[in-house]
């Protein structure tokens, strides 16, 4: 069990981009800061196991949350693109500031552990 897209795309305009894509059925992994373009033949990707992705499937569903926009409107800079469609479409926004966010962030963070971020791409340890 795949995902047939897997698009997630995290914008602090005072930070980082992240950004998790499924190439090729690996998750391509970046993190550049705002403005910052990677041209790079050393692109980090992780390649989870049909059994990872099923439990990534079901932990998203178990959420039965989806982010939301936030009450009031707020203009700091964070925005968050995500599409992910494995035979249906499982979760898909566009938001600016979502509310009801923290929980769905750190599902994806997990699948994202790699060598190169051992605590996900999403974690902003200072150790780069």
């Amino acid at each position: 069990m795949k995902p047939k897209k897997f698009f997630y795309k995290e914008i602090n305009y005072r930070g980082y981009t992240y950004l998790i894509e499924l190439v090729k059925g690996k998750l391509k992994l970046q993190r550049t800061y705002v403005g910052e373009t990677i041209i790079s033949e050393f692109d980090i990707f992780v390649e989870l196991k049909i059994e990872e992705w099923k439990m990534f499937f079901n932990f998203v569903k178990s959420l039965n949350s989806k982010p939301k926009k936030p009450k009031y409107d707020v203009l700091d800079g964070f925005e968050v693109k995500c599409n992910i469609k494995f035979d249906e479409t499982l979760i898909k926004f566009n938001i600016i500031n979502p509310e009801n966010f923290e929980n769905f962030r750190s599902l994806v963070n997990s699948i994202t552990i790699c060598h190169e971020y051992p605590n996900g791409l999403l974690e902003n340890d200072d150790q780069e």
